[in-house]
């Protein structure tokens, strides 16, 4: 079962049939990343595994999770952002049981990226897992 903000993605998603349409599509969800402060644009934060780089932050509130992403590129922005979406105020286990591929077929763009794409959402993801495991 998909959040209302990523039902709302599948279904723009639906509306496409072109590929290209979809990519411009998941390039406008990046535009509307507020990204993160460049002071936060560290090392610490960088996404390993990603073909550009991207950064997220994770901060805990209530035992629930917010995280902040942004990448140097628009289509890897646009997929952090769908992983924003995907994980915030989410629990711990909830944030753990995440099966990122997954996500992005049942949204409907699973076989529509690159597979280096697709490494770069998972290896996002996984650092998120990572992070708030160790919290």
């Amino acid at each position: 079962m998909i959040d209302n903000q990523l039902q709302e993605i599948k279904n723009n998603f639906l509306l496409f049939d072109n590929q290209l349409d979809k990519f411009e599509y998941l390039i406008e969800i990046g535009k509307s990343c507020k990204g993160i402060k460049e002071d936060n644009k560290i090392e610490k934060n960088q996404i390993m595994g990603c073909a550009s780089k991207s950064w997220v932050i994770c901060n805990k509130k209530n035992n629930h999770y917010l995280i902040e992403v942004d990448s140097e590129a628009h289509i890897v922005r646009g997929l952090l952002e769908i992983l924003k979406f995907a994980t915030n105020k989410k629990s711990q286990d909830e944030i753990i049981d995440l099966n990122g591929m997954n996500m992005l077929k049942e949204i409907g763009i699973g076989n529509s990226i690159t597979s280096q794409r697709m490494n770069g959402f998972l290896s996002a993801l996984n650092t998120v897992k990572s992070i708030v495991r160790k919290s």
